[in-house]
C-alpha cells in the first residue's frame, strides 16, 4: 500500500467580522463623526444649530442563493460593509434688529422752584416739569401743558419732527422763561425745539407771540 498522503486543510475566505472589516468600519465611523460634528461648531457662532444622524444602508449581496459570486471576478462572497448615510438637520435662529435707539432721560434745574425733564421711550421723546422742588425736593409728580396737567407732553406730535430716521437721544436745558429740547436721529441729524417755561408751567411748543410764530422742530445748521 502506498503511504497515505495528508493535505493541509485549505483556508477558506476570511470569516465575516474579521480584523480587516473592523478596521474599515472604524475608519468609516471616524470620517462620519468628523463630517457631522465639525459643521456644528462653525454654525454655533452664527446663531445656527445643527443635529446629525448616521444610518447605514447595505448594498446588494455579492453572492447568489447558491453561495457563488454574482459577477465574474467577483472574488469571495464576504458581505461588504454597509455604506454610511449622514442626515443633517439645520435650525436657523433669527437675530432681532432694533427699529429705534432705545430709552433715555435728561433734566435741568434752572432755579430752586422747578425742574425740567426729557425722556425717550422706545424712540419717542417726551417733555415734563417737576414743580415745587425747593419746598418738597422729593416731589415725584410730573406735569406739563399750560394748566400743569399731570403727565408728559409727546414731542413727536409737534410740527417738524423728523420721520425719516429713528430718534436715538433727547436732552433739555432751560434759562429764564425758555426751555430747549434737542434730539438726535439714528442718521446723525440734530433738531431743536423751543418751549415756554415762565416759572409756572411748561408749554411745548412755545406759542406764537406777536410777529414770532409758534415754535416747531428745526434742524440745526450746520449739522455735526
Amino acid at each position: 500500500m502506498s503511504p497515505e498522503r495528508t493535505r493541509a486543510p485549505r483556508q477558506g475566505p476570511a470569516a465575516p467580522g474579521g480584523a480587516g472589516r473592523v478596521r474599515r468600519l472604524a475608519a468609516i465611523a471616524t470620517a462620519v463623526t468628523v463630517a457631522v460634528a465639525t459643521p456644528a461648531v462653525a454654525v454655533a457662532a452664527g446663531m445656527t444649530s445643527r443635529s446629525g444622524a448616521t444610518t447605514y444602508a447595505a448594498g446588494p449581496h455579492p453572492c447568489d442563493e447558491h453561495g457563488k459570486p454574482r459577477h465574474r471576478g467577483g472574488g469571495d462572497c464576504e458581505t461588504k460593509p454597509p455604506k454610511p448615510t449622514v442626515t443633517v438637520t439645520e435650525t436657523v435662529t433669527a437675530t432681532a434688529t432694533a427699529t429705534a435707539c432705545g430709552t433715555g432721560v435728561d433734566s435741568t434745574q434752572p432755579n430752586g422752584m422747578e425742574q425740567f425733564l426729557a425722556a425717550l421711550v422706545n424712540g419717542t421723546p417726551f417733555a415734563g416739569r417737576r414743580a415745587n422742588i425747593n419746598a418738597t425736593p422729593d416731589n415725584p409728580n410730573i406735569v406739563s401743558g399750560p394748566a400743569n396737567t399731570p403727565g408728559w407732553t409727546d414731542l413727536s406730535t409737534i410740527t417738524g419732527y423728523p420721520t425719516d430716521s429713528p430718534v436715538c437721544d433727547v436732552s433739555v436745558d432751560a434759562n429764564g422763561s425758555d426751555a430747549f429740547y434737542k434730539i438726535i436721529t439714528q442718521g446723525g441729524s440734530v433738531y431743536t425745539l423751543h418751549c415756554a417755561a415762565n416759572g409756572t408751567a411748561l408749554v411745548c411748543p412755545a406759542p406764537a407771540q406777536g410777529n414770532v410764530p409758534q415754535s416747531r422742530w428745526t434742524a440745526v445748521s450746520p449739522q455735526p
